[in-house]
This record gives C-alpha cells, sequence and structure tokens, in this order.
C-alpha cells in the first residue's frame, strides 16, 4: 500500500461531516431568518446537497433544532472546561459562586462576538415562549440549563461561598434570565460596553449571591428564596 495515498473516509466519518455540514448551514438560517422559516429542505439547500438530506439525517426539524441547541450548549460547557483546567483544579474543588461567576461570563464572552450558532441560540431561546410552538428539543435543553445552574448553587451551599437562604431552584431560572437577556443585548451593543456589562453582572451575582460572613446579615431587603 502506498503511505502517500489518500485514505478512504469510512461511511461513520462520512455521515459525521454531513451532519456537520447540515448543523452549520441550520445555525446559519435560523440566525438569518428564525426557526419557522428555516425548512429542512432549506438546510439542506445551504449545506450544498440533496434536498431531503436533512430529513434523512435528522428525521424531523424539532430533532434537527434539539441537535443545534445542544451543540450550541456544548461549545461553551467546553469553553467553561477549558477554563477550569487552565486553573488547574476539577469542578468539584472550585467554589459554586466562583463557578457561577466563571459559567455566565463564558457565556457573555461569547456573545460579544457572536458566531451564526451563537446567534441561533438566542433565536432558539426565543421560541420557547410560545408553549405550543416551542421545539420539545429546546424545552428539554432549557430543563438541562435549568439544572445545571441549580447543581452550582447547591455546591455553593455546601461549601459555603452561596447564601443558603436561596432556593436552588429560583436562583437557576433568575440567572437563565440573566444569560438570555444581556445575550441578546450584547449582539448590538457597542463593542466599547461591552466590558463592563460584564464587569456589573459579576458585581450583581457578588452581591445576590454571596454567603454573609460571619457575624454580618444578608443584604437589605432580602428574604428567602429571593435572592
Amino acid at each position: 500500500m502506498n503511505p502517500a495515498a489518500p485514505q478512504r473516509r469510512t461511511q461513520v466519518e462520512r455521515r459525521n461531516d454531513s451532519e456537520e455540514a447540515l448543523l452549520e448551514a441550520a445555525a446559519d438560517l435560523v440566525a438569518e431568518r428564525g426557526i419557522e422559516r428555516a425548512s429542512l429542505a432549506g438546510i439542506s439547500d445551504r449545506a450544498g446537497a440533496s434536498r431531503g438530506l436533512a430529513s434523512h439525517h435528522f428525521g424531523s426539524k424539532d430533532a434537527l433544532m434539539a441537535r443545534l441547541a445542544q451543540r450550541a450548549q456544548n461549545t461553551i460547557n467546553d469553553a467553561m472546561t477549558a477554563a477550569v483546567t487552565r486553573s488547574g483544579r476539577l469542578v468539584g474543588d472550585i467554589p459554586g459562586l466562583e463557578l457561577l461567576r466563571s459559567t455566565v461570563d463564558t457565556y457573555l464572552e461569547r456573545f460579544e462576538n457572536p458566531t451564526s450558532e451563537d446567534r441561533a441560540l438566542i433565536v432558539m431561546w426565543g421560541a420557547t415562549f410560545p408553549a405550543e410552538a416551542s421545539p420539545k428539543g429546546m424545552l428539554d435543553a432549557d430543563q438541562r440549563s435549568h439544572d445545571g445552574w441549580t447543581a452550582m448553587i447547591e455546591q455553593g451551599q455546601r461549601d459555603g461561598s452561596v447564601r443558603t437562604d436561596i432556593d436552588p431552584s429560583i436562583g437557576a431560572i433568575l440567572l437563565q434570565a440573566l444569560i438570555r437577556g444581556l445575550a441578546a443585548s450584547l449582539l448590538d451593543s457597542p463593542p466599547a460596553g461591552k466590558g463592563q456589562v460584564r464587569e456589573a453582572c459579576q458585581a450583581w451575582i457578588t452581591s445576590a449571591f454571596t454567603a454573609p460572613h460571619e457575624g454580618t446579615t444578608a443584604p437589605p431587603g432580602s428574604s428567602p428564596g429571593s435572592p
């Protein structure tokens, strides 16, 4: 066998490449037109494939949107994991409050210079508002995101960095709302102000979630379950 000869791709590799091209095309169309106007046939066309390929690979538009949402979330999670790895620590060894701050900052940093995939994620977040028309895959992704924020708050409460008078599930809802509202706002904000937005966000998280030190009290006006 000639070692210089190009190796033939396996069927699995070809399928993965096709799905990757379709997901990239889907991100472009969703970011440009919204979910309703991003048809499976149009996604196949944008990927330069036969019109039925997206349906062949994913079965339905809902399934494709679910994969696209998960792909975008995984990209952000990978960025967060990389930041933790650079610190030389494991996620479980990081105080929960620090993990919350780092995760929020990772999200917002991406949306300062968003890709089509990032923009598509914001569009898909908005698609969850009309409940009957909401793609089931997005609802599932929302629940996973909520569970992740909840787990970080609970970790902080166990290690003493996060206030214990916050209901973790309610805190997770607040963080999701904060991220999504700011992410959408950052898309068209002047570049000079984006860093200040992230700094203000970090200050708010510190103020709202930090456990009071011994001999101090919770912030004025706070009540159990209401950060």
